[in-house]
């Protein structure tokens, strides 16, 4: 019963299937020292094929992972890169700390992973493509996130002053993660067989849930997390140094978010409210935000390639005319 929550969680966070084996050409691998004896840090950069005029750089943010699915944040350029060739632009994806390509040291990996860390190495190989440009690079950034990479995109286009875009794919919200977190469970239990299954297990049983029954009981977890940020603990199939970092994130700073910001999120989703929250705070404070409420679909985009494709054609337009033919805080439901 372990086994199939932390498959659940995985599926939440993970929406995409995954490759093994990358054959990474060293001429896209470039790294940036850690202070003291920790691992360098990893990204791979590839310019547009035919670099005649400036471009901008899209950064990739791949969603989360859970124990047993570690893998090299290259499935996810692999999967969007026939996508992104096409618009002439260079793009970028930040290895995980204790993850080079195919080479994976678990240990280091879960006694670093937070969402303030990916944050941080995302900012650390922005602040050194500021410090040594790629030839060719016009200054400005594209960030494309999902899942658990939607609000790290909304944070890096906040703290940048120099984005151009920014697509959140079923990773916009306003809710806390605590909120989102519990949400997911209860959509699983009122929507899932195996979920529905788990309520049926007695509670003293070895392989029972690790969810907490009842809201209260959750609330003072998250409070006991909070207070042992311990990577060796696990609930949910991540650690609890991981959702100690992410029950306590800062509110969103609404105004800050002022290139243009596509939102997707589908109404069968489990944060569908976090999200409709989201976007109403961000038009309050008057930012260019579209939304794609795409009726029926839930946390997994990859089986609505319709929708990313729309995605990309409004980038494109982006890219072209530096605006959208959508208005503001369009909703379209696919």
């Amino acid at each position: 019963m372990r086994l199939i929550f932390s498959i659940l969680i995985g599926l939440f966070a993970y929406p995409y299937l995954q490759a093994d084996e990358y054959n990474i050409p060293p001429s896209i691998r470039f790294t940036i020292d850690r202070e003291g004896s920790s691992p360098p840090l990893v990204y791979y950069f590839t310019s547009p094929d035919y670099a005649d005029k400036t471009y901008p750089i899209l950064v990739l943010c791949e969603g989360s992972t859970s124990k047993g699915d570690l893998r090299s944040v290259c499935w996810f350029r692999e999967y969007f890169s026939e996508k992104i060739r096409p618009l002439q632009v260079g793009y970028l994806t930040v290895e995980q700390w204790g993850i080079d390509g195919n080479q994976i040291d678990e240990n280091e990996f879960w006694r670093h992973y937070t969402r303030s860390q990916r944050l941080d190495d995302h900012l650390q190989v922005i602040h050194h493509l500021k410090d040594y440009p790629p030839a060719g690079w016009n200054g400005q950034l594209i960030f494309i996130g999902v899942s658990e990479g939607g609000p790290l995109v909304t944070d890096l286009s906040i703290l940048c002053s120099n984005t151009l875009a920014t697509i959140n794919w079923v990773g916009a919200g306003d809710q806390s993660w605590a909120d989102e977190l519990w949400q997911f469970f209860e959509h699983w239990k009122e929507n899932s067989f195996w979920m529905r299954l788990y309520d049926a297990v007695p509670r003293w049983l070895p392989f029972s849930s690790d969810l907490p029954p009842t809201r209260q009981e959750y609330d003072t977890l998250v409070q006991e997390i909070i207070a042992n940020p311990n990577p060796d603990l696990r609930f949910g199939g991540m650690t609890y140094l991981y959702h100690a970092d992410a029950f306590q994130k800062s509110p969103i700073d609404y105004s800050k978010i002022r290139a243009p910001f596509l939102v997707v999120e589908g109404t069968e989703d489990s944060t569908i409210d976090s999200c409709d929250q989201f976007v109403q705070k961000a038009l309050a404070a008057g930012a260019p935000i579209t939304y794609f409420r795409i009726q029926g679909m839930d946390h997994w985009l990859r089986k609505r390639p319709d929708i990313i494709d729309q995605s990309f054609k409004w980038l494109e337009e982006i890219l072209q005319t530096g605006e959208s033919t959508l208005l503001i805080g369009q909703e379209n439901n696919g």
